[in-house]
C-alpha cells in the first residue's frame, strides 16, 4: 500500500468517526496535525468532559505503538490548552464493520480513574 492511500484511509475514518458522534448530537472536533506536537485526531466533549481519540484504520493492530502515540498526544493537547490531560483512547476500525463497531482501547489504570 502506498502512503497517500493510507493517509486517505485514515482521514476518511477520522471524518466518519466525527460524523457518527455528530449524528448523536455530541460535540466533536477534528484536530489538525501539528508535527511533533500532534494533539490526537478527534476531541469529543460529553457533559463537562473532554475525551481525546487517536483513530487507526490499519490492517494490523499495533497496540503498544498506538497507545504510545495517544499518550503523547493527550499530553500535547493538555499542554496547548493549559488543562489536565484528558481521558484518551485509541479507536481501531474493524474490517468490514460499521463505525459503531469500532474498538475503543484504553489501559486499566485510566479505566479505573475514569470511574472515580
Amino acid at each position: 500500500m502506498n502512503i497517500a492511500y493510507n493517509r486517505r484511509k485514515g482521514a476518511t475514518f477520522e471524518l466518519n468517526v466525527m460524523k457518527w458522534f455528530r449524528s448523536l448530537g455530541i460535540t466533536v472536533e477534528r484536530l489538525r496535525l501539528s508535527g511533533k506536537n500532534d494533539e490526537g485526531d478527534v476531541a469529543v466533549i460529553v457533559g463537562a468532559g473532554t475525551y481525546l481519540f487517536e483513530c487507526k484504520n490499519t490492517a494490523t493492530l499495533q497496540l503498544d505503538e498506538f497507545w504510545r502515540q495517544v499518550e503523547v498526544e493527550a499530553k500535547n493537547y493538555a499542554k496547548a490548552r493549559n488543562i489536565d490531560v484528558p481521558f484518551h483512547y485509541v479507536l481501531w476500525k474493524r474490517k468490514r464493520k460499521g463505525i459503531n463497531k469500532t474498538w475503543v482501547i484504553q489501559d486499566l489504570e485510566q479505566w479505573l480513574e475514569e470511574r472515580k
